[in-house]
């Protein structure tokens, strides 16, 4: 006959992360400069929760004076300025996946 195995309960925590982004920043962003630039972006549902980072133009977005990344997944730009026009990407990654919302383009106009 077979012996009885007893196993104890395994929690398995699944690692995953949503296709949808809670909120996809706008597509187009025209702001005058100096003034701020809020983008929101809420990253997709995901275990572990998702790292988000911004890319522009293709690299990866540092935070320094004027640029910071919220917590949340906002990009904030403190004032703007013409070289911060450009392409921007909101990314969400953990160790189930890397999801990239929408390319949002910012617009920087008005007389410097």
């Amino acid at each position: 006959g077979r012996g009885n195995i007893k196993s104890q309960p395994a929690t398995v925590e699944v690692a995953y992360l949503k296709k949808q982004f809670e909120v996809n920043p706008e597509t187009t962003h025209l702001v005058e400069i100096g003034h701020q630039v809020d983008l929101k972006c809420m990253p997709p549902v995901g275990m572990p929760p998702p790292r988000v980072y911004w890319l522009r133009g293709g690299q990866v977005l540092q935070s320094d004076t004027d640029v910071l990344v919220t917590s949340e997944g906002h990009l904030l730009i403190g004032q703007a300025r013409p070289q911060d026009t450009g392409n921007y990407t909101c990314v969400a990654e953990n160790i189930a996946a890397k999801r990239m919302a929408p390319t949002s383009q910012i617009i920087v106009y008005g007389k410097g």
